[in-house]
């Protein structure tokens, strides 16, 4: 990637590119060559004894008999329903295999559906044991976060100038009822006009938010860095490894049709930026919170629209909720806060950005195959989706080859350097489905910085070659 040229400013900047091929720039013509040999371009009862047990039940003894009952009844009620369920689901098969034989189709009409219904239950138990491992890190310990899964470990353990804030995490969980009131005003009043706006394209309307209960699990900070180098001292920069994994529960309807989102995940590193500094209590005149790059997000969804939580379709939703939360806090959006009347607020919405990025995509080599051809394996239609944040951008799709050449050319602005993320993603285009992914990478802009302009190779990440 290119040419970041300064326009103001001068945040925090620690290079590291390491990648594992290389990321080949064109120094000479401000360039990224994104070829790759093998490498690619452009990652109780406990009873006691019951001795000498009372003809007479006390008070406690009685109203613990009548919670029994109503946790029996309602249990009970919960069996009904999962019955009904089954029984029209059974019902629903038998009419589908009859209509089939009824019309005389190919036994295809049957065997796809099996197939897609297999693929989707291995999707949804795979995303189903991740969503367990996050959840376990949301509510446990960090002793059992390590025993339970390495490669979720809080940052504190890998990084020594990340610290655990444990108190931070006590008092969220002591404010998270009424941070809970506030969200729930926000999804509201200002996400779900622009998911009705946003589904108004698919063809799917009448979404709204019926009940949002966001639980009570609070988000979870894994760790915390306040910067002290190449930082103005009219601010104070802070990152936080933000991690929530709550039991929230929010029921909405769309096209007539009731479903709801649970086991919501969300994970990545905001930046807190206290800005200016000023005499006057509270000291800091305003915030600036924001996602460095765009956090990772999950959810499962239950109800009639399950049908949708498949690969295809529930990527519509989630593709949403990605790019509303890129809208409101992700780089270069940011959510202000001013602390005090004195402070423009001009200065905290539109701060000057660092500079501009070029970035130059000029080819990849012995990506992997993924179309199928009358022989066998056939070769890919690539193309590359290049993020800065929450700018992307788009090649154009070169078609049959694992070697193409886009020579494509884009600008995205900068306003914090430092542990933002150049994100290359490579896929190949199907005119059915998903788009089959076929290797991605990274590289950290303040690498760029430092060197004015990098001219390099990569080894895509999640690839077997390429």
């Amino acid at each position: 990637m290119s040419d970041l040229t300064n326009g103001g400013g001068g945040g925090p900047s620690e290079p590291s590119l390491t990648p594992e091929g290389s990321l080949n720039y064109d120094g000479e013509t401000d360039s990224l060559l994104t070829e790759a040999g093998p490498t690619s371009a452009v990652e109780e009862l406990d009873g006691g004894d019951m001795t000498g047990a009372s003809k007479e039940q006390d008070p406690a003894t009685a109203a613990a008999e009548t919670a029994g009952t109503s946790s029996v009844a309602s249990a009970a009620g919960d069996s009904t329903a999962s019955l009904v369920y089954s029984f029209a689901k059974k019902v629903v098969t038998v009419g589908i295999i009859y209509f089939v034989g009824y019309m005389g189709w190919s036994v295809a009409w049957l065997i796809t559906p099996v197939i897609l219904s297999v693929a989707r239950d291995q999707w949804r138990t795979k995303n189903e044991t991740r969503r367990n491992v996050a959840k376990a890190s949301a509510l446990a310990n960090d002793k059992d976060v390590i025993l339970a899964r390495l490669g979720d470990l809080p940052a504190w353990v890998f990084f020594p100038d990340v610290e655990r804030c444990e108190w931070l995490n006590r008092i969220l969980k002591q404010v998270w009822p009424n941070a809970n009131f506030f969200a729930k005003n926000l999804i509201k009043e200002s996400i779900e006009p622009n998911i009705q706006q946003a589904l108004a394209g698919y063809k799917l309307n009448g979404f709204k938010f019926d009940r949002m209960i966001l639980g009570t699990i609070p988000p979870r900070i894994g760790g915390v860095k306040v910067y002290d180098k190449n930082v103005s001292r009219n601010e104070i920069i802070m990152d936080l490894d933000l991690f929530y994994a709550g039991d929230c529960d929010i029921n909405f309807s769309l096209s007539g049709l009731r479903g709801g989102i649970k086991d919501f995940q969300i994970h990545g590193t905001v930046r807190v930026i206290m800005k200016p500094l000023i005499s006057q209590m509270p000291l800091v005149g305003g915030l600036q919170i924001f996602f460095l790059n765009n956090p990772n997000i999950d959810f499962n969804l239950v109800g009639v629209v399950d049908l949708l939580d498949m690969p295809g379709l529930s990527d519509i939703l989630r593709k949403i909720i990605v790019e509303q939360v890129a809208a409101i806090m992700v780089l270069p959006n940011k959510l202000p806060i001013i602390l005090n009347d004195g402070v423009p607020a001009l200065s905290l919405k539109m701060p000057e950005p660092e500079g501009v990025l070029r970035i130059h995509v000029v080819e990849a080599k012995d990506l992997m195959k993924k179309d199928i051809g009358v022989l066998g394996k056939g070769k890919s239609d690539p193309y590359t989706i290049v993020s800065v944040g929450a700018q992307q951008f788009r090649t154009q799709t070169i078609d049959n080859t694992v070697n193409p050449k886009w020579d494509y050319w884009c600008e995205a602005c900068v306003d914090v350097s430092h542990q933002t993320l150049i994100g290359i993603k490579l896929f190949d285009w199907d005119r059915t489905g998903d788009h089959d992914p076929l290797g991605r990478a990274t590289v950290e802009i303040s690498s760029v910085t430092k060197n004015g302009e990098i001219d390099t190779w990569l080894t895509l990440e999640q690839a077997k070659h390429g």
